[in-house]
């Protein structure tokens, strides 16, 4: 039998994912406390908080973008069984859209709220769903064959849902490719689009318990 290394554990890549998430989150409040020294100047400080509402929002939906993903990345996660080189590599460039929401968001707060509003958006929805289009081109490259294997107590079926991973990416690839560039027609319209994606996976267990029952029966 050949010997050679085997692949590393998943507690790896879990303890880098979650180091990648606290700074990413981190990173989101920076601007927000860059504002205070501002704010602090002003004759009113509760106009001067209201004149910043970009930064602010900008901060909210980036905590929302992060922490849902973050979410569901463990609620699937920890029914991951063992790694490979597709599992590592997946995750690494995940953390590559992770570690690219602050700057998107900071992107979207500076120009928000000027004429530049368009390309903010635009490129806030670039990092938002980067991912999905990046996980479709490789899930479609490896002809939708996703080399995973799941614990025993997942709740279904392994061989069906490695069909289903695949649709869940393009899914969203899919929602970001109609989003993305209508954020250069109407950045309000898209930016409202981006929320409900967003809110749509607030809640990962309750949305994989909805829609995967669904994607089941059609495999």
């Amino acid at each position: 039998m050949e010997k050679k290394i085997k692949h590393i554990s998943h507690k790896l890549i879990d303890s880098l994912s979650d180091g990648v998430f606290s700074i990413a989150l981190t990173l989101l409040g920076l601007d927000v406390v860059a504002l205070v020294p501002e704010i602090s100047h002003s004759e009113n400080i509760n106009s001067a908080l209201a004149e910043h509402w970009p930064t602010f929002l900008s901060y909210t939906l980036g905590f929302l973008v992060l922490f849902s993903m973050w979410y569901g990345y463990h609620a699937l996660g920890q029914y991951v069984e063992g790694t490979n080189t597709w599992i590592v590599w997946n995750h690494g460039v995940t953390m590559a859209w992770v570690a690219l929401i602050p700057f998107g968001v900071a992107l979207l707060a500076e120009n928000l709220n000027t004429p530049n509003r368009k390309w903010g958006v635009f490129y806030f929805g670039v990092c938002l769903f980067g991912q999905y289009w990046v996980n479709s081109l490789v899930g479609l490259f490896m002809k939708l064959k996703i080399q995973v294997n799941f614990t025993a107590d997942f709740p279904y079926p392994v061989e069906k849902m490695k069909k289903i991973l695949p649709i869940l990416w393009i899914s969203g690839a899919v929602t970001g490719l109609i989003l993305v560039p209508i954020s250069l027609l109407n950045p309000w319209v898209a930016l409202c689009g981006y929320g409900m994606f967003v809110m749509s996976q607030a809640n990962p267990i309750t949305s994989f318990g909805r829609l995967i029952p669904r994607l089941l029966k059609r495999f």
